[in-house]
């Protein structure tokens, strides 16, 4: 019987040992410049050189733009999985701003109007959820809109939901959401998204 426990407990250690091994570290980088073309190529070759790592993976691409002309500026920040090591090798000899990411803070703040004329101010729900990667942070907003997520909340907490209600409408309603690492911060802000009826606007800072 002893020999069995102490061969379940060998089996068991080297399998936390794999996972260990096996498991994605996750971090950020940014690529900056002004010629929209040349940054979607660039961050082209990142994705192919990420895919080349064990358990490379681009998580996700947030592109921000800003200024007209000639003082057009283009950011994209690149979340990814990869191994440590490569990533370690990638952020610490590489050209690109970047860091790690451990756990993410999110924060969504929901608003409507109160009426139709804007006279009564707003009704704000807001509320952060804590989350142990990237990659989970990111699947609260890929693929998704106002109306999405407006039913998310409906569902999700009800009563909140019905205070923003107007005769059974919502008026203007608009979902902020930002992403921090590690605390929520101006300093550890990495992204801001802002969703209403019709549109979707990205910020960083």
């Amino acid at each position: 019987m002893y020999k069995c426990f102490k061969t379940l407990a060998l089996v068991l250690f080297f399998a936390s040992l794999v996972s260990v091994a096996q498991a994605a570290t996750y971090g950020y980088m940014v690529v900056r410049g002004k010629d929209q073309a040349m940054i979607e190529r660039e961050i082209t070759t990142i994705e192919r050189l990420i895919k080349t790592w064990p358990n490379g993976e681009v998580l996700y691409v947030h592109t921000v733009k800003a200024g007209a002309m000639f003082f057009k500026r283009i950011t994209s920040t690149i979340f990814f999985a990869g191994n440590r090591t490569e990533i370690s090798k990638f952020l610490t000899q590489g050209p690109y701003e970047g860091d790690y990411l451990r756990d993410i803070i999110v924060s969504f703040n929901y608003s409507s109007l109160r009426d139709k004329n804007g006279y009564d101010g707003e009704v704000n729900t807001t509320f952060t959820r804590k989350f142990s990667n990237i990659r989970k942070a990111v699947e609260t907003v890929q693929g998704k809109d106002a109306k999405i997520l407006w039913a998310e909340l409906k569902d999700s907490k009800p009563s909140a939901y019905k205070k923003h209600l107007v005769s059974q409408e919502l008026i203007a309603p608009r979902v902020s959401i930002v992403f921090y690492s590690m605390q929520a911060s101006e300093d550890n802000r990495l992204l801001g998204i802002s969703y209403s009826e019709d549109k979707i606007t990205t910020s960083r800072k």
